[in-house]
């Protein structure tokens, strides 16, 4: 079996536009995100299993800034137009969620589809 490897430019890109996307938490700002995310969007809360519509996802963020949030295990997969990445948020000390966030490359970019948030045990 040959592995495929994903193309570095493609990498940076996502790389960047997940920095953008934990930064637009950090900063509480729906405009931050939006450029980033497709018209059709969704969310599921995996905490729930609610998916959330586009009011409730940004009532979540705009204006609610999260200064301490940070990420690590971040892992980025590139499939042709499509790629997941994914990592683990804290923003304090021994409390962690995971995300996965699913893009497909468009003419204008990629774009974040879909994303899903579900904290993590303990320990």
């Amino acid at each position: 079996m040959t592995a495929i490897v994903a193309d570095p430019q493609d990498i940076a890109q996502l790389t960047e536009l997940n920095d953008q996307f934990i930064d637009a938490f950090r900063i509480g700002s729906w405009d931050r995100l939006r450029p980033i995310l497709s018209p059709s969007f969704s969310y599921i809360d995996g905490a729930s299993g609610e998916v959330w519509d586009e009011a409730r996802y940004i009532a979540d963020i705009d204006g609610k800034p999260l200064p301490t949030i940070g990420f690590d295990q971040l892992v980025i997969h590139v499939d042709g137009e499509v790629a997941v990445v994914s990592a683990r948020t804290f923003t304090r000390p021994g409390r962690y969620n995971r995300y996965v966030d699913t893009y497909e490359r468009r003419p204008e970019g990629w774009r974040c589809v879909h994303a899903c948030v579900w904290p993590l045990q303990a320990g």
